[in-house]
């Protein structure tokens, strides 16, 4: 198992790095082909994508959840059944995102003031990302079962990283091409819908015994799913609104090229999100394994071990990205997104608080017991668009930043820390003697050697000079403080036999 979940993570850590590195690359060559006002469109049809993903209800879940227990009891027809019933059920929805889809595109774009010649070019894209997603659903389901059910990220990233970078080669082939917009949504549908047919491909391979003959589709199974689901979707639809909700509110109350500057912060923020879940989505279908009442004992080990290892890799990159971010931009996009410094900032306050908490908010999940977690993620999303509106009214732009770092962080020390703890019957001063502080003593001295560098950073070069010395200090530091005795002496013993 910790073999595998080497596998995985390092092949999360790989398909990451790589999209980031595209991205980074071509977000101002993006910029420059399309207009400000153009990207800000891209952004909002993003916005859009991730609400229409919200049709398909937290399935996804339900299928990692049960497809890894059922893998584990060696129940193969029950997790048929599973995979064959959320299989049609999201086939269904799918045709809901059409629908939804085609309402966006003759209705949404006219909440905006949208330039006459873009409005043909919007309505074309949100077509086709539309499409994308409808397709996704169902097949989505042999994904979600092959990464999370079968715990094979190392086979899902492969795919990831070949679509990455056929993407890329379309992206850049229909821009120059002059196909604007559209060119970008043709991209992403070519590309997604090979990958999850590769993917499908790879599952079938593994599992020879996997059917999704309709006679499989059971009533029960589909309670089965509904009851988990429905609080699964509440912690998705609130995901959504949080990380989604704030490019519409900036688009309505102050245009398309606000929506650009704000849309640069989420995004960093989002490669940021993003970094940390390649290794906290591991550990949802580890817990799925174990019964909640049953083995608390390995739940406990699960949630400190896990949580030391988040925090030994959240907090130096998100200290990094709070006070390297304004130069990243600098030197990234130039002066036009200076203001996207300040926004960063504030976003990354609630979600590094986030953060150090997301490994429970993952063993809930994965355990089943998610449910006043959602409501209450549901009651943070809720907050964070009213204060959003409101104080975008009062302080402008920035304002959006704080309605949604301010429920966030509230909702993440408020709760999940009680919750976790108390499922586990776990101590907190052990959560903090296990997890909290080895983490925070390994990165002191690294944070302190990013804070005092970024007053004196003004090139890409220092940059990366100053951040490869800060990994230096930070490996023989987190090694030092950051691990337990066994696994520095499995560290030792690889190394030894690499060098034999």
């Amino acid at each position: 198992m910790k073999r595998q979940f080497v596998k995985n993570l390092s092949s999360n850590w790989v398909v990451y790095a790589t999209s980031a590195i595209i991205s980074l690359a071509l977000t101002p060559y993006i910029i420059a082909k399309l207009g400000i006002a153009a990207y800000g469109v891209w952004i909002l049809v993003g916005s859009f994508s991730g609400y229409l993903g919200l049709f398909d209800f937290g399935i996804g879940y339900a299928v990692v959840r049960f497809v890894a227990r059922y893998q584990k009891t060696g129940e193969i027809n029950k997790r048929n059944e599973i995979i064959a019933t959320s299989f049609y059920l999201a086939a269904g929805l799918s045709i809901i995102v059409i629908a939804a889809t085609a309402f966006i595109m003759y209705n949404a774009v006219g909440l905006f003031d949208m330039p006459e010649h873009l409005i043909g070019e919007a309505r074309l894209v949100i077509l086709l990302i539309g499409i994308s997603i409808a397709f996704a659903f169902p097949m989505g389901i042999f994904s979600e079962a092959l990464a999370g059910g079968l715990w094979r990220y190392d086979l899902f990233n492969k795919v990831s990283l070949a679509v990455a970078l056929v993407q890329t080669a379309l992206t850049i082939t229909f821009l120059e091409l002059g196909w604007g917009l559209p060119g970008l949504g043709a991209s992403v549908l070519i590309c997604s819908s090979a990958g999850y047919l590769w993917r499908t491909r790879m599952l079938y391979r593994l599992l020879p015994d996997l059917s999704i003959a309709w006679s499989l589709v059971k009533f029960k199974v589909l309670r089965k799913i509904g009851d988990y689901t429905t609080f699964s979707f509440l912690l998705v639809l609130s995901g959504r609104i949080a990380f989604y909700s704030d490019s519409f509110i900036v688009g309505i109350y102050r245009g398309l090229e606000d929506v650009a500057v704000f849309g640069i912060a989420v995004k960093l923020t989002e490669y940021l999100r993003q970094l940390i879940f390649t290794l906290t989505k591991l550990f949802s279908p580890v817990a799925a394994r174990y019964d909640p009442d049953k083995d608390k004992a390995s739940l406990r080990v699960v949630f400190y071990k896990g949580s030391r290892l988040n925090l030994l890799f959240s907090i130096p990159l998100s200290v990094a990205l709070y006070f390297w971010g304004g130069i990243l931009i600098d030197i990234w996009i130039g002066d036009s997104f200076s203001y996207s410094k300040t926004i960063l900032q504030v976003l990354l306050l609630g979600h590094i608080v986030s953060f150090t908490q997301s490994i429970g908010g993952e063993i809930l999940l994965g355990v089943g017991r998610h449910r006043v977690f959602a409501i209450l993620s549901i009651v943070a999303a809720a907050v964070n668009i009213a204060l959003s509106v409101i104080l975008i009214q009062t302080i402008g732009l920035i304002g959006v930043a704080w309605g949604t770092t301010i429920p966030l962080a509230v909702l993440s020390l408020g709760y999940l820390p009680y919750a976790t703890l108390k499922m586990l019957n776990g101590k907190f001063l052990s959560y903090m003697k296990k997890a909290l502080f080895p983490a925070v003593l390994a990165t002191i001295l690294p944070s302190a050697i990013v804070i005092i560098s970024s007053y004196y950073i003004e090139s890409l070069m220092q940059l990366l000079a100053v951040g490869l010395l800060t990994l230096g200090v930070y490996i023989v530091t987190g090694f030092a403080w950051g691990l337990e005795s066994e696994e520095k002496n499995k560290i030792w013993s690889e190394i030894s036999r690499i060098f034999k």
